[in-house]
């Protein structure tokens, strides 16, 4: 199964919109390989790849001829995702301190304000689309407010974290890899730019936000460049609201769609810590990871060389019957298996707690404050061409 192709036997719409049924052929092979990048997508090996030093983000010296054309190089985007030890583990360290268990949970009383004042001003609308006017605020706010991202210039920058996603990692029809490319890196360095004008102004007059506490690191410790400040700064705006928005909306999807769990999730909102964990097992907002291997190692039979690219497919992992009883339905009590929808290994998720503690408290209080609440379009979604990120593009819902 090596030439194997996920897309077989469906049209690009059709697979974005459920990709379980070509996961579950997926899964048929250990790994598979596709257009030159390897596939995983039994949770077994997922979650070895993810956790195994074998498998890092750069290829070693002398092997980048194997890894697949348009890749950003890696000092073009020295972050705490696409780095490897020692650059990951110091750059990692300055900015976990942020996303700390203590720290998130003093935070949700800001986040259940948040909600509070959006369905104040929802509630006597009748309807809204819950992705733009509702899941979206939410972590945008959130991490605008951790990175002390001036009010006046979020839209701006969810404009473009937005774009950089699009022609970063999305599919678009009929635009060729070379406009891609050039669209998302034109987005990038608007974001850039805007970064290093802003950090003059933090400078001179510190706050006690995360984007002024890499830069004392880069002044004061001299463990940052201005360079990493920026493209960490803007992977923690994109990490921090894209992923969120689409956990919201997926797992209302999900529950509108399985109306005896929604019913139960209603009559016990205690449940909702373990229906979170759900979700993210059930409908992933992440879909796929990449790694690529660092000596040669082999996979389920297969040889697999330094430099190459594997992709670790999570939605498949998730779904992944060796695992979990009955993978393809919602089940709001399944007993805990954590899933690998936050990766694993030296690269799990910074920010899984903040996310987890988001979604409990967006979802909680919609199911509350609008119990009459119907989602108008559950039957006709429409979802972006993009293989790493999975959500909704629109979620009509009245009352």
């Amino acid at each position: 199964m090596s030439s194997s192709n996920i897309f077989e036997g469906a049209d690009l719409r059709t697979f974005f919109r459920d990709p379980y049924g070509p996961y579950a052929f997926a899964r048929q092979a250990r790994v598979f390989r596709n257009d030159g990048v390897w596939y995983a997508a039994r949770y077994e090996d997922v979650d070895w790849i993810l956790k195994d030093r074998r498998f890092g983000k750069q290829p070693p010296p002398g092997s980048e001829h194997r890894m697949p054309e348009g890749r950003p190089q890696p000092a073009e985007e020295r972050n705490i995702l696409n780095t490897d030890p020692p650059d990951h583990t110091r750059l990692r360290g300055l900015v976990a301190r942020a996303f700390n268990a203590h720290r998130v949970a003093g935070m949700r009383p800001v986040v259940q304000s948040l909600v509070d004042g959006l369905l104040d001003d929802l509630a006597p609308r009748g309807g809204m689309d819950i992705m733009r006017d509702y899941a979206y605020p939410i972590p945008a706010t959130v991490i605008s407010d951790m990175l002390g991202i001036p009010d006046a210039d979020r839209d701006r920058f969810g404009h473009l974290s937005n774009e950089i996603i699009r022609w970063g990692t999305g599919i678009e029809p009929g635009v060729d890899a070379k406009t891609r490319a050039a669209r998302s890196k034109e987005a990038r360095e608007a974001f850039d730019d805007y970064l290093t004008a802003l950090f003059p102004a933090k400078r001179e007059a510190p706050e006690d936000d995360l984007t002024t506490d890499l830069l004392r690191a880069e002044s004061e410790e001299g463990r940052l460049s201005e360079q990493e400040v920026t493209k960490n700064v803007r992977l923690l705006f994109q990490a921090g609201h894209e992923t969120t928005v689409n956990l919201i909306g997926n797992a209302l999807v999900a529950l509108y769609r399985n109306p005896a769990e929604l019913a139960k999730l209603r009559a016990d909102p205690g449940l909702m810590p373990t229906a979170v964990e759900e979700f993210l097992r059930f409908d992933s907002s992440v879909q796929q990871l990449p790694r690529v291997v660092q000596e040669r190692v082999e996979v389920g039979g297969q040889t697999l060389e330094p430099g190459e690219m594997i992709i670790c497919l999570l939605g498949a992992a998730n779904h992944d019957p060796d695992v979990y009883e009955d993978a393809d339905d919602l089940d709001l009590e399944r007993p805990f298996v954590r899933s690998k929808s936050f990766g694993g290994g030296i690269h799990f998720c910074l920010g899984a707690q903040l996310a987890r503690m988001e979604t409990e408290v967006a979802l909680g209080t919609l199911l509350e404050r609008l119990p009459e609440m119907e989602l108008t379009n559950l039957d006709d979604l429409d979802y972006a061409f993009n293989p790493f990120f999975r959500g909704p593009k629109e979620l009509l819902a009245r009352w």
